[in-house]
C-alpha cells in the first residue's frame, strides 16, 4: 500500500494508535513493539524492522529488537556512528530517506546479509524530549524493492514517536524493577530479592542434584565505628564491604546485603570445601582491605548447604553457625563441624 493523501496517513496513524493502545503496558520493549509492528506492517508494508539503541559513550549503535529478514545479523551488528546511517541520523536528528540503489547504502551494508540486493530504507530517529535516543530502521528488500512513498515515509516518522515512548517506558520499568530489588547504600541485591533466589537456586540444586551454599557474614564490632566516627564511617565500611564481596564473587554468584552490617552469598553448584575456600580468602580480603576509619576490620561467616527442606531452613542454619563464629572468637567461617 502507497500512502498518498492527507486522509490516509491519518486512518493509518489511528491505526497504529489504536494498536499501541492495547499494548503499552505491557512489561517489556519487545512485548510493546511485537504488538504494533504489525499495524505498521498492514499499512505501508516493508520486508524489515530494527530498533537500534544509541550508545553516545562508545557511539556505536546496539539493536534491541528486530524483525523480518537477517534477524539475526542484525542484532548482531554494532555499527559505529562515523559508519552507519543509523549513527549519522543520531548525529544529525534528521530522518534518513534512501531509495533502492541509492549508492549511500552500499558502505553501511549490515555484515552477512547480500551486498547486491537492493533496497529502499528509511531511518528516523528516536527522541524522548531533546534527546536522540536512538532509531527506527525499515526496509523494504528484494529485486521488486520499490521505495517508501512520502507519505508511508512521514507515517514511518510517527511511528517512530510512538516507539520512542515504548522504549522509555520499558526503560523506566527496567529501572523501577531494578530499584526495588537493589540496596540503595551499597548496589547489591536486597533482602527480597535474596528469598527470591536463594528458593529458586534450592529447588534447582534439588532438581539437579547440584548442591549449593549459602554464606552469611556480617562485619565484627561496626556498632563501635558508628558510635565512634559516625554513621558516614559506618556507610563507608559497609560500601567498602560490598566491593571486595562484589570482588571475590564469581560471575554466577548471588551477592546480597541482607539488612545493616550483614549480608550474603549464594553459591550455586557449590559444595563445603569450595565454599570454606571462598569464605576464607573473603575473610583474608576483608583484613587486608583496611575498611574503617581506625584500620583493619574482620569479618565472621556462617555456612549452610542443600539439601535443606527450604530455603528458610537453610538460612536459619547459616545463621545460627554465623552466631558461633562471633561467639567462637569472630574473624572465622563455621561451618557445623
Amino acid at each position: 500500500m502507497r500512502l498518498t493523501t492527507a486522509d490516509e496517513i491519518v486512518e493509518g496513524l489511528e491505526a497504529i494508535i489504536d494498536a499501541a493502545a492495547g499494548v503499552l503496558a505491557e512489561k517489556s520493549l519487545e512485548a510493546t513493539l511485537a504488538g504494533m509492528v504489525p499495524a505498521l506492517d498492514s499499512i505501508v508494508g516493508f520486508t524489515s524492522l530494527a530498533l537500534y539503541e544509541a550508545d553516545h559513550r562508545r557511539r556505536v549503535m546496539i539493536p534491541v529488537f528486530a524483525v523480518g529478514r537477517y534477524v539475526q545479523e542484525t542484532l548482531a551488528d554494532r555499527p559505529p556512528f562515523d559508519h552507519s546511517i543509523a549513527g549519522r541520523v543520531v548525529t544529525t536528528g534528521e530522518m534518513a530517506h534512501l531509495a533502492p540503489e541509492d549508492p549511500r547504502q552500499r558502505p553501511y551494508k549490515i555484515p552477512g546479509t547480500p551486498d547486491e540486493e537492493i533496497a529502499a530504507m528509511v531511518v528516523v530517529p528516536l527522541c524522548v524530549g531533546e534527546a536522540v535516543i536512538g532509531t527506527l530502521n525499515v526496509w523494504r528488500e528484494g529485486e521488486d524493492a520499490i521505495d517508501f512513498a512520502p507519505g508511508e515515509a512521514q507515517l514511518i516518522r510517527r511511528f517512530a514517536t510512538l516507539a520512542a515512548l515504548a522504549y522509555a517506558n520499558a526503560k523506566q520499568r527496567e529501572r523501577l524493577s531494578l530499584q526495588a530489588l537493589t540496596d540503595e547504600l551499597t548496589g547489591l541485591a536486597n533482602r527480597r530479592h535474596f528469598h527470591d533466589r536463594m528458593a529458586a537456586e534450592l529447588k534447582r540444586a534439588d532438581r539437579e542434584r547440584s548442591g549449593m551454599s549459602l554464606l552469611l557474614f556480617d562485619l565484627d564490632d561496626f556498632k563501635a565505628i558508628n558510635d565512634r566516627h559516625g554513621h558516614l564511617a559506618g556507610d563507608e565500611a559497609l560500601r567498602g564491604f560490598a566491593e571486595v564481596l562484589r570482588r571475590e564473587a564469581r560471575a554466577t554468584d548471588v551477592v546480597c546485603r541482607t539488612g545493616g552490617e550483614e549480608f550474603a552469598v549464594i553459591l550455586p553448584a557449590t559444595g563445603k570445601h569450595d565454599a570454606v575456600v571462598y569464605a576464607e580468602r573473603l575473610l583474608t580480603a576483608t583484613r587486608a582491605a583496611r575498611l574503617g576509619p581506625q584500620g583493619m576490620m574482620t569479618a565472621s561467616a556462617g555456612l549452610a548447604g542443600a539439601p535443606a527442606d527450604s530455603s528458610q531452613a537453610l538460612f536459619r542454619i547459616a545463621d545460627d553457625r554465623l552466631l558461633l563464629a562471633k561467639a567462637h572468637g569472630k574473624n572465622r567461617v563455621e561451618t557445623g563441624s
